[in-house]
């Protein structure tokens, strides 16, 4: 079959450089990007405003704190930690007490170009690659990316999750926005 090659283990790989293989691309050619699935949760510098709409959230609760000065979204007190960077390296997104709000998404960070959203297999899902999107709320104030093996199909790099603050085995990249 063109473009197919035998691997050692009986298994069959698709060249990228052929008309199958172009089919994987984002942009069906050679030139596309490939392999937009898979990898690993990836923190970004979104986070929850506390209710007040003003001041972000440094985590859940004193359990769950991402490091950063400020109240917590779950319960009363604050965290003490560092300062966050400046406002134009981060998105503010408003308070919410369930996840269900995508009202709250922001143009341009792609939680905003993500919709329509819906529900498949008990998952919140965008329409691009029908990657799963989960809105941040008062228990998970902190965004983070991509997914891992455990949400299968819904895995991907437009894949929108959220996460209470605390630091875990999850990676990050840099993403530079002209």
């Amino acid at each position: 079959y063109e473009g197919t090659s035998l691997n050692t283990d009986g298994t069959y790989t698709k060249r990228y450089n052929s008309k199958i293989g172009y089919l994987a691309s984002t942009t069906n050619n050679i030139s596309g990007i490939y392999d937009m699935s898979g990898g690993s949760w990836e923190y970004m510098m979104g986070v929850m405003l506390y209710s007040d709409n003003q001041t972000p959230c440094a985590g859940r609760d004193a359990t769950y704190t991402s490091g950063f000065a400020g109240p917590y979204c779950n319960t009363s007190g604050s965290a003490t930690g560092i300062s966050l960077p400046e406002k134009k390296y981060y998105d503010t997104y408003l308070y919410g007490t369930d996840d269900k709000h995508y009202s709250r998404r922001i143009l341009g960070d792609a939680t905003g170009e993500m919709g329509p959203f819906f529900q498949l297999n008990n998952r919140k899902q965008g329409s691009w690659y029908s990657d799963e999107n989960i809105f941040v709320w008062t228990e998970s104030s902190w965004f983070n990316r991509s997914g891992n093996f455990l949400h299968g199909m819904g895995t991907g790099i437009f894949t929108t999750g959220r996460f209470a603050g605390s630091a875990s085995g999850e990676s990050f990249r840099i993403v530079l926005a002209i």
